[in-house]
């Protein structure tokens, strides 16, 4: 299928892109994590409340380093840490530019991995609120459950990326083929274990990963939603020709973040939360 039938140029069409500076980006990101060191806050505090809009953070649901809790629960970590490793993954594969999707096949184990991790999620609700449940909830399964849905995530927004930048896009498939989903899975597999293990040396590269996925997946988002807003799709040679795009939305997912953590906060002050503890 020729990347014309995808709605795809195969032509360089840069007119009318924003034109910023590589260094801006870099510099607005290192920036970021000076601002993170420089805040006089103990750092698990800072990570805890810079995802708080996204996670529950239940203590009784969330795996602890060295008695240091991490920021997101076990199923958040499984999600955003899935998400993180499935984009490293096809970013090794060289699949940045790819716009075919997945076969069928792998396609259908991406939605059952939806399934499974909302059949969980159900599961351990029915607990909570005294209905009757299947079985007993874990964090393990819970942290297995969204390394699952951490999959389909990645893919997707990989995919969602692919399709909506590139001026000279590639048909190759996203994820080739069972062997790759598998090695990815395997991939995820050893960072099931690294949770598990809860070595306190590893806290720290850890709460950093996954704060920093969900900070890249709500960027990701933000950075397709204003390529769209701006009429931008499929005008882009080169990352560094997303420069102006992608500082605009790594400051549109601060402020998202910032919003709903602190809606959070606030609604957690005017309602009951004993639930989460």
């Amino acid at each position: 299928m020729a990347a014309r039938e995808l709605g795809h140029e195969l032509t360089p069409h840069t007119a009318g892109t924003v034109r910023w500076p590589v260094w801006f980006f870099f510099g607005l990101v290192g920036a970021s994590l000076i601002g993170l060191v420089a805040a006089p806050w103990p750092l698990a505090e800072k990570l805890y409340t810079i995802v708080h809009g996204l996670c529950a953070q239940r203590p009784s649901h969330s795996f602890a380093f060295g008695g240091a809790r991490l920021p997101f629960d076990a199923r958040m970590t499984g999600i955003y840490g899935g998400t993180l490793l499935t984009a490293l993954f096809l970013l090794a594969r060289g699949r940045t530019r790819a716009i075919r999707p997945p076969r069928r096949s792998v396609v259908a184990a991406l939605v059952l991995f939806i399934a499974v991790m909302g059949a969980d999620g159900l599961n351990s609700t029915f607990k909570d609120f005294g209905a009757p449940y299947l079985y007993e909830p874990d964090n393990r399964l819970r942290l297995a459950t969204g390394l699952l849905m951490g999959t389909t995530v990645g893919v997707v927004l990989g995919y969602l990326l692919n399709v909506t930048l590139w001026s000279r896009a590639s048909e190759t498939p996203l994820l080739a083929g069972w062997r790759e989903l598998g090695g990815l899975l395997l991939l995820e597999g050893a960072f099931f274990l690294l949770i598990l293990s809860g070595w306190g040396a590893l806290y720290l590269p850890v709460a950093l990963a996954l704060v920093g996925g969900a900070v890249g997946a709500v960027t990701a988002l933000a950075l397709t939603f204003l390529v769209l807003l701006y009429g931008r799709e499929n005008r882009f040679a080169r990352p560094a020709d997303l420069a102006g795009f992608a500082s605009a939305a790594l400051l549109l997912g601060y402020a998202v973040l910032a919003l709903i953590a602190a809606g959070r906060f606030y609604l957690e002050t005017i309602i009951d939360t004993s639930m989460l503890t």
